[in-house]
């Protein structure tokens, strides 16, 4: 009886602290989502420097559609930046020397994998804000579709690169 007891136990504080740890993680990826919000958008203050967290917050807060709005640019620029370093992975040609070739290679892939996390953020972002209930069901599936086509993208572009160059990560 004092085995099942503790096991009980043991279980219940074990899925609080887990159910504990959900509550910290979105928090945090809400806070990063606000600052990549404001890096993808480009959005400046009027001295030059990036606009501060409460700032996107207030922001966030004036309605569903600047969100949408907003939301639309994200991709918008993020396909765009995409199809930009997909064309230039593309037109990157092996010079012969190898020390040459390597640097090239590592330019184009690291680009490329910048642009992978910048999408993998967005993504974590349409997430977060489909489980605090500001985004539609429908909505999140239809832009997390779009954010797999352009991570797809870019690891096609990956693959092309690598084996352009004979160079495998």
């Amino acid at each position: 009886m004092k085995k099942r007891m503790f096991s009980l136990l043991s279980v219940t504080a074990l899925a609080a602290l887990l159910l504990a740890g959900c509550g910290t993680a979105t928090t945090g990826t809400n806070q990063q989502n606000a600052t990549t919000s404001s890096t993808v958008t480009g959005a400046q203050t009027t001295d030059g420097s990036a606009a501060g967290t409460a700032q996107n917050n207030t922001t966030a807060q004036t309605g569903t559609a600047q969100a949408n709005t907003a939301e639309t640019a994200d991709i918008s620029a993020l396909s765009k930046k995409v199809s930009e370093a997909v064309a230039a992975a593309d037109a990157a040609k092996p010079s012969g020397t190898t020390d040459t070739d390597r640097t090239l290679f590592m330019e184009h892939k690291t680009a490329l994998d910048a642009l992978d996390r910048e999408v993998d953020a967005y993504s974590d972002a349409l997430e977060a804000q489909y489980r605090n209930g500001s985004l539609r069901y429908e909505d999140f599936r239809s832009k997390d579709a779009e954010t797999e086509k352009l991570e797809d993208s870019l690891d096609d572009a990956e693959d092309r690169l690598e084996d352009r160059f004979g160079m495998d990560d």
